[in-house]
């Protein structure tokens, strides 16, 4: 009986620790990947291609979690409150930064409530009216001029990256627009090919299927270069304003308090998913570069955009929330 009872105490000394391993190994259960726009935008895609390669990376299931609204603020909240456990984390936008300009309070704090993982990925903005209501950025602006506020231009809701370009746009032409919101791109579309804008502001996901049926016509890109992806695409820049530059971005968060090990694990394979080649292509028909980067980095990118969008909401003269 003694000697039993000895081998059942080593059993369970030798089984133990594997066990606290296997408990302890990241991940063990299905991860959920937040993102707080509409279904088809940009976030939408780019949070799909992503869980679709992670599942296959990590052995478990990354599922897309949309809660859409608030410019994102909606999933912000719900992500800055989830346990700090890795398997609740976020496709952050651009409009997060704006998010942080633009809110006189907010259910999350846009910086120390996260910890940085990585961006995803880079791309511009595109300005497109209707097919052949324009002929060109410089015929709009002129027709803005001539009637201040008598142009809407529609973005993806209030506060999205879409919105503040549109706005800096207004500004670095000297004239003013009427801006109308939508909850995600595909809605600003159906706005302009009904009429309720005269033109939108969005990604290339949103814009160059409809562009290339015919139905709008892209007048320019937000980048001060010409993008490598529509190199025919005139820059606001060499028409309207010079040095107009905006490129926005999309990269993964986690809760602040997430461990280090998770947060490293996190950051390994959301680089080996963008070091794929399929990834990487499907990425571009969005005309998006991929762009992983230390989460040190895309927290000093996060800053640098709070400070510049805060100066752009200032100076429209934009009545924070």
């Amino acid at each position: 009986m003694r000697l039993a009872a000895g081998l059942l105490f080593l059993s369970v000394l030798t089984l133990a620790p594997s066990t606290a391993a296997a408990q302890d190994a990241y991940p063990s259960r299905p991860v959920s990947l937040v993102h707080g726009f509409a279904a088809g935008g940009n976030a939408d895609v780019i949070s799909r291609i992503m869980a679709d390669q992670l599942s296959k990376d990590i052995g478990q299931p990354v599922v897309v979690d949309a809660r859409p609204g608030a410019g994102g603020n909606i999933a912000s909240a719900f992500v800055a409150k989830a346990p700090a456990d890795g398997y609740t984390i976020q496709l952050l936008v651009g409009g997060h930064t704006v998010s942080a300009a633009l809110y006189k309070k907010l259910q999350f704090d846009p910086v120390k409530d996260y910890t940085f993982i990585s961006t995803v990925a880079r791309f511009p903005f595109f300005i497109a009216v209707k097919a052949g209501a324009y002929p060109s950025l410089q015929a709009l602006i002129a027709k803005a001029k001539e009637k201040p506020g008598g142009l809407n231009f529609g973005s993806a809701g209030v506060g999205t990256t879409q919105h503040l370009t549109g706005e800096l746009l207004a500004q670095r032409t000297g004239t003013r627009f009427t801006h109308i919101p939508y909850q995600g791109g595909s809605a600003t579309v159906t706005a302009l090919l009904r009429g309720d804008v005269d033109f939108i502001v969005d990604t290339g996901t949103v814009i160059k299927s409809q562009a290339a049926a015919g139905v709008i016509d892209i007048l320019a890109v937000s980048s001060k270069e010409r993008w490598s992806l529509t190199p025919d695409v005139p820059t606001v820049a060499e028409t309207v304003a010079r040095d107009f530059d905006i490129i926005s971005w999309t990269g993964i968060g986690v809760p602040s308090g997430t461990p280090a090990a998770v947060v490293d694990k996190l950051a390994t394979e959301v680089k080996r998913a963008l070091a794929n080649a399929t990834v990487q292509e499907r990425l571009r028909t969005l005309d998006s570069e991929p762009a992983p980067s230390s989460g040190a980095e895309m927290g000093e990118l996060i800053t640098r955009q709070i400070e510049t969008w805060t100066r752009v909401v200032e100076q429209a003269g934009l009545e924070k929330r």
